[in-house]
């Protein structure tokens, strides 16, 4: 029985280290023993931050909002505090009196505060962390403000946990990414939800005080937590970090579930399936999932996921950081955070239907109705299965001890035309004159059209005194895979020649590298996910010399192959139709 788990998913080649999240710490106590006052103050000094806000004549409104969020205990209490209370009637009172304690507190009452004492006195130019974590400028000497807004009265009050000061207005609040998943001013809960429900907290036990072992489990006494997102640790995008710099496409509801319609049809998987163990002697087994359904939804919505975020810090992605809403993208390229590329005409499609909107963190992109992303460029990507790899390597007959040989290509010959991908190739040689063949795993196949194609590598590769003639390779390449059903089913395509294109000169022969193309085929059902360290659960593909002695005049028994391509059918299709486009060639 399979059981899916989203740390097997690894969008980033299957498989990615997950970083911890250093993110916003809280307590469950009050902090007493981290930030305790001077006791030694005058008796006309000890009232507490709360006692002079609540009998404060120009702040009830102010008032009202703490005590409704319950914070006005934490301001009754010893720890130091900074208050930057707006004055009544300077703020928007009555809507924020409809919001909800939660959103109040983080974006009001928190946005006012700060740790430790920070009185208005003699020349200030300080940048200060608010309780929500938010950086504010404080400055002045004669006249004060806090990010722009004046103080109407510095130093109100000097209390026994601290100063507060009345000032002009509301301090703005600037949301982060990660802030705004939510449905306060666009319809994207779809997307917020999601991403939310990896949200957890644990326990940082570095900062929190050991209490007794009880049970054999670890208790604590004054307990430290931090907010901890697995998404984001694991795929490298902290959109809850202000210090970075992201740019986030956020897909309105709608243009959630059309997404979401098409990807998912790119993740069919069946209870129940057939798998070739062994397709050298025909061995199948059965293999069962677990939930299958399930499995479809989740990484479905990993894969939304990870084609939506963007660091702002690197490579091209820089110029996300201006770029406003109608304008239009100058970038040869876009990364996102688990490292696939979009070029220029599909990176400028993303944002053309998009409005931006600025966070404390960088950018989010709220779409229209739809997301404009072709389906190739994350969800059903190229696959490319280099040869040379033997974990692809799914058994092999009459090769020279009966293992294919992967050599390292030396590149001597250089009128031979095209590259070789990663700089390697597999090389089946005959054992005697018996036609060779090889097999290989076709892994994070996906429920899709496919066009087939495997790249040949010419004899003469390494040398321009290769001992001629240049010969073609001959082949039958078949493909084993499961199908609507779950049964296991075989596709053959015969009599499928390499192309060499031999020309003869002075400086002795030269070829190509030549991608030959096989057919087209659909895979019923989906395998992303299913393979682990050890075990590969995928389609194979067999290619086999078909040469009769006769024919060893015109064609090579030695097989020499860099790679086999998986091209979604309508990204060939496009290529056809736009042979200057250009598309992540990356491996799935």
């Amino acid at each position: 029985m399979i059981s899916f788990n989203i740390k097997h998913l690894g969008w980033k080649g299957m498989a990615c280290s997950a970083i911890l999240a250093a993110a916003t710490l809280t307590a469950c106590s009050d902090w007493d023993d981290h930030f305790e006052t001077n006791s030694s103050v005058l008796d006309s000094q000890r009232s507490t931050l709360w006692q002079q806000i609540e009998k404060a004549d120009n702040l009830k409104e102010f008032a009202s909002l703490v005590k409704k969020t319950g914070f006005d205990e934490k301001l009754n209490a010893s720890q130091t505090y900074t208050v930057w209370a707006p004055v009544d009637g300077s703020f928007d009172y009555d809507v924020l009196s409809n919001y909800s304690d939660e959103r109040v507190l983080r974006e009001f009452v928190e946005n006012h505060i700060a740790r430790n004492n920070y009185p208005a006195s003699g020349q200030i130019n300080q940048r200060i962390y608010m309780l929500n974590e938010k950086k504010m400028q404080f400055n002045g000497s004669s006249d004060y403000d806090i990010q722009g807004i004046k103080l109407a009265v510095p130093n109100q009050s000097s209390c026994i946990n601290g100063t507060l000061h009345a000032i002009n207005g509301k301090v703005p609040f600037l949301s982060s990414i990660y802030e705004s998943l939510n449905n306060y001013d666009f319809a994207i809960d779809s997307i917020s939800k999601y991403i939310l429900s990896f949200d957890e907290k644990k326990i940082d036990e570095s900062k929190s005080k050991k209490g007794p072992v009880l049970n054999g489990e670890q208790t604590y006494l004054d307990t430290v937590y931090y907010e901890h997102n697995e998404l984001f640790s694991y795929y490298d995008a902290f959109i809850n970090r202000e210090d970075s710099s992201y740019t986030m496409i956020a897909p309105s509801n709608t243009a959630w579930d059309k997404a979401m319609s098409t990807i998912k049809s790119f993740f069919n998987y069946r209870p129940e399936f057939d798998f070739y163990e062994k397709p050298a002697d025909g061995t199948v087994q059965k293999i069962k999932l677990q939930d299958a359904d399930g499995m479809r939804d989740s990484i479905s919505k990993v894969a939304m996921f990870t084609s939506l975020v963007f660091n702002n810090n690197i490579y091209d992605n820089k110029k996300l950081k201006t770029l406003n809403t109608g304008s239009t993208l100058n970038a040869d390229s876009l990364v996102t955070t688990i490292e696939t590329k979009m070029y220029s005409e599909d990176a400028e499609n993303l944002f053309a239907h998009a409005q931006r909107v600025d966070k404390s963190n960088g950018a989010l992109w709220v779409t229209d109705d739809s997301l404009y992303m072709r389906t190739w460029t994350y969800w059903n990507p190229e696959i490319r299965i280099e040869a040379e790899y033997s974990n692809y390597w799914a058994g092999t007959t009459n090769v020279n001890n009966d293992q294919p040989e992967a050599k390292a290509v030396n590149r001597k010959n250089e009128e031979v035309l095209g590259r070789i991908s990663n700089g390697y190739y597999l090389e089946v040689e005959p054992k005697g004159m018996v036609n060779p063949e090889m097999y290989f795993f076709l892994p994070n196949v996906r429920s899709t059209e496919y066009s087939v194609y495997v790249v040949f590598v010419p004899g003469n590769i390494n040398s321009k005194n290769y001992a001629g003639p240049l010969k073609k390779n001959h082949v039958e390449v078949m493909i084993g895979y499961a199908d609507e059903k779950g049964k296991s089913t075989e596709v053959t395509w015969k009599d499928i020649d390499s192309s060499v294109d031999s020309l003869q000169n002075v400086e002795g022969m030269t070829a190509k590298i030549d991608t030959t193309y096989i057919g087209d085929i659909t895979f019923p059902i989906s395998y992303v996910g299913l393979s682990s360290s050890n075990q590969m659960y995928a389609p194979y593909m067999r290619i086999r010399s078909r040469i009769s002695n006769k024919q060893t005049a015109i064609y090579d028994r030695t097989m020499r192959i860099d790679c086999i391509i998986l091209r979604p059918k309508n990204l060939d299709d496009y290529i056809k139709a736009h042979p200057d486009y250009k598309y992540d060639l990356r491996l799935d």
